[in-house]
């Protein structure tokens, strides 16, 4: 099971780094607009290249690590949202939650993994604009049924490209 715990906590440490690092001079509104933008963007990075439908030719598949840094990528800016909004509480599950999350049937059709996508993101930014707790945690639940059961993303490798952020923030 992941440690969403340790998770949170590096995802708002980093968070604290790159800031610093940066002096980045953002009010607490405009540095969770930012970190909503960044959930965005990199939702549609770890979803981009599932399909052949496509404009781009010979477009490849994402190797697993690609996959798994991709989805660390998500995972980071979904807990500094988190974080910001003081939802802290929504991104922990229990064992058994996580059980049945990892057990559920995974998507296999373009058609349904488009459709999971489009709920996360549109889950995620009503949760940001009308502040319901419920649709974050749905969309954060979504989110790691999409990687770790229809990605089938390793959660090892996970937990390491997760770990290799901190490394692209000291470089």
């Amino acid at each position: 099971m992941l440690d969403f715990t340790k998770l949170l906590q590096a995802a708002i440490s980093l968070d604290n780094q790159l800031f610093e690092k940066r002096d980045l001079l953002l009010g607490p509104t405009a540095h969770l607009q930012h970190a909503v933008l960044n959930a965005d963007q990199a939702l549609t990075t770890l979803y981009g290249g599932q399909s052949k439908y496509s404009l781009r030719a010979g477009q490849v598949k994402k190797s697993t690590e690609q996959q798994a840094e991709d989805f660390a990528h998500v995972l980071f800016w979904f807990l500094v949202v988190s974080a910001r909004l003081k939802w802290t509480h929504l991104v922990v599950m229990t064992p058994e939650e996580y059980q049945k999350l990892v057990t559920a049937t995974p998507c296999t059709k373009l058609v349904d993994l488009d459709r999971e996508a489009l709920a996360i993101k549109n889950l995620f930014l009503q949760s940001y604009y009308t502040h319901r707790q419920a649709d974050f945690r749905h969309a954060w639940h979504l989110l790691l049924k999409m990687g770790l059961v229809d990605y089938q993303v390793n959660p090892t490798k996970l937990m390491q490209a997760y770990d290799g952020l901190f490394a692209a923030v000291e470089d």
